[in-house]
């Protein structure tokens, strides 16, 4: 399995600049993920490190994805959930990767998958192995994601996508301007950018707010769960034409379109 690497912990660090390295020398863009076993000091519980290193320089000048650095942390309730992860991202860094012209669903990377690695120290991936998590199927699930050419029918989509975005955006805007002008009507005032959704109706149905308040933040609500239904149909549809191009680990396939891509 070229895309996984297990070392030593010693080593792990400097396979992992080598690859940079080479990388960088070569002019080709990359994704380093790695996986690291940590324990808490006085309770010597396990933590998961899951962090992933991207440079795409060599994209486009300019780019604002040309360098990202992602770091996640699983405690002993979550610690499977480190393989989710790990699949996901590389999902995304690998859907439509070489296509910039399409922003609005590109990844934040252009490269194959043989060109991303991941690194597990062989304590972190004896682990692993221990808790359930197949280290051999995780480096097998690397291999088999490739990137897909877009089309020009995916880029069409693409700019429905950001302009429904845009639209959406624009009303989150207009409903929390509502929100400010409602809460001046309490009896104790509260900032609605600290409650939820469901926290801030509970509150509205125990105060008293003019009629016309009411009516537009109602109307603002039912557009937006519109967009957000139209939204979810194009991400669908994108889904949907590249999902026949590219084998998909198990464990995104059972994932849901919600979980992958989140508004």
């Amino acid at each position: 399995m070229e895309n996984m690497i297990i070392d030593t912990p010693e080593r792990i660090e400097n396979d992992m600049e080598d690859f940079k390295i080479d990388a960088v020398e070569a002019e080709k863009n990359f994704t380093a993920t790695r996986i690291k076993l940590c324990r808490e000091g006085e309770s010597n519980k396990p933590v998961l490190f899951y962090s992933q290193e991207l440079n795409r320089n060599f994209k486009r000048p300019g780019d604002i994805f040309a360098k990202r650095h992602i770091i996640k942390t699983f405690t002993p309730s979550n610690i499977e959930a480190v393989t989710d992860t790990t699949l996901s991202n590389k999902y995304h860094d690998t859907l439509l990767a070489h296509k910039d012209s399409i922003w609005d669903y590109s990844p934040l990377t252009d490269i194959h998958s043989e060109k991303m690695n991941l690194f597990v120290d062989e304590d972190t991936a004896t682990f692993l192995s221990d808790v359930g998590i197949n280290v051999d199927g995780l480096g097998e699930d690397f291999q088999s994601i490739e990137s897909v050419e877009s089309t020009p029918f995916l880029e069409e989509v693409s700019l429905d996508a950001t302009r429904l975005k845009t639209e959406y955006d624009d009303l989150n805007r207009k409903l929390l301007t509502i929100k400010e002008q409602m809460v001046d009507e309490f009896m104790q005032w509260v900032s609605p950018r600290s409650l939820t959704d469901e926290e801030f109706d509970l509150k509205l149905s125990q105060e008293k707010v003019p009629d016309a308040l009411i009516q537009e933040y109602l109307s603002l609500k039912e557009q937006l769960g519109t967009l957000k239904a139209r939204l979810g149909l194009v991400k669908e549809t994108v889904f949907t034409e590249t999902r026949s191009k590219i084998q998909l680990p198990k464990l995104i396939e059972e994932r849901s379109l919600h979980d992958l891509f989140k508004i």
